[in-house]
């Protein structure tokens, strides 16, 4: 994960670093979960929004229609979004394996290693690209994400794969919404085409996750009956 209408955004360089201080529920990038408050920014009320940049963009220089407060306004939601996805890819790593581990249903312990393998891989290939362009990335997971590792961790083993494989179900359309609208809309060329490289395997995510859902879920309601 709505999440797409940015409403404000810091054009400032700090924006390029995460920050345990800076409120990840603002950002509207990335991985995201079921209850986002769908809005991108940093939490400053002095902060300048994209559509108000590309206005005054627009109205100085009639010419071109931009200026360095627009080009850094694109630039960050690219840079949020790299942020946003490095937390989440970590969390899927992580949620990941604790289904290969906790999970009781086969196929939800097997969904789990797959995600492990992909989101390794898309981490990797993503802080690269942080990396060479001086985007610092986060290295342990945004609070929202971490909130919902902890409460995974703390499931009996009869409540796990179905919550997890729910969490997969609902976070994968907002992850595909996400990626898809970087894939199209994305001024920063290589984590635009990062965005269009994943967003498939995203997809192909959703649609596995469907059917275990719905098996565990079952599951999980005869044995509550029992």
């Amino acid at each position: 994960m709505p999440f797409f209408a940015a409403a404000a955004l810091l054009t400032g360089a700090a924006c390029d670093t995460y920050t345990s201080t800076t409120d990840p529920a603002t950002y509207a990038t990335g991985y995201g979960f079921p209850g986002d408050n769908n809005s991108v920014g940093t939490g400053n009320t002095g902060s300048m929004g994209v559509a108000e940049a590309n206005n005054n963009a627009t109205l100085d220089n009639p010419a071109t229609g931009t200026n360095s407060d627009s080009v850094n306004a694109n630039q960050n939601l690219d840079h949020l979004f790299a942020m946003r996805a490095a937390s989440g890819g970590m969390f899927e790593v992580a949620a990941g394996k604790l289904a290969s581990t906790q999970g009781q249903n086969a196929e939800v312990k097997q969904f789990g290693q797959r995600m492990v393998t992909d989101h390794t891989k898309a981490n990797t290939e993503l802080q690269a690209i942080a990396s060479a362009k001086g985007i610092t990335l986060p290295t342990a997971l945004m609070p929202e994400h971490q909130q919902h590792l902890d409460m995974l961790s703390k499931l009996t083993e009869l409540e796990f794969d179905k919550a997890y494989m729910q969490h997969m179900v609902e976070a994968h359309e907002m992850d595909i919404k996400q990626f898809d609208q970087e894939a199209k809309n994305g001024k920063d060329p290589e984590i635009k085409a990062f965005a269009a490289k994943n967003l498939p395997i995203l997809q192909e995510h959703r649609k596995m996750a469907q059917p275990i859902y719905e098996q565990v879920g079952r599951a999980r309601q005869q044995a509550v009956s029992r």
